[in-house]
């Protein structure tokens, strides 16, 4: 057997993103990955040309070098003795975000505040590093993740006008 790693999105809207990481070890070694969620695979990431990615619309399919996403919400159990988990923004000095241990929850109902990406040159990617898994160790990780409307389509293109009300001066009745 080998270490195995899951990714599932269980909401992901245009504003946004819920997903459930999970992993279980067999002592074979240590996960280490800068890019477990990428930022310009979520729903509504626009490209350089500030339209969808990955769509019909977008001409050149170029994603961003950065996509701002914000931590609002964290719930984990982690399964080891003596292991933890570092989440960290990626970029060239990459940012811890948590470290984690054992079971708890992270969010605005324990009096917390939204965690920003403060990593130097930024990807928006969330990255994962393991320590002291050993085998049988195993963790469970739900996160919600805020996305900048900058970034990330909020209706713009599915209905411009009532998206822009102001600049087309449509009252409504």
């Amino acid at each position: 057997m080998a270490n195995v790693f899951t990714y599932q999105i269980l909401r992901d809207t245009n504003q946004s993103s819920v997903i459930k990481l999970t992993g279980k070890f067999d002592g074979s070694g240590q996960e280490s990955n800068a890019a477990r969620i990428q930022a310009n695979s979520l729903y509504g990431a626009l490209d350089v040309n500030g339209v969808p990615l990955r769509t019909a619309l977008s001409v050149s399919n170029t994603a961003l070098s950065f996509y701002e996403l914000s931590v609002e919400r964290l719930g984990y159990n982690v399964a080891a003795p003596q292991g933890y988990i570092e989440l960290f923004w990626s970029g060239v000095s990459p940012s811890t975000i948590l470290t984690l241990t054992l079971a708890g929850t992270y969010g605005e109902e324990q009096g917390m505040v939204a965690i920003k990406n403060n990593a130097i040159t930024p990807t928006g990617d969330i990255g994962i590093n393991t320590y002291g898994m050993v085998a049988n160790c195993a963790y469970s990780i739900i996160i919600e993740l805020r996305k900048n409307n900058k970034m990330y389509d909020r209706g713009q293109f599915s209905d411009p006008a009532s998206f822009n009300y102001p600049p087309y001066g449509l009252t409504p009745r």
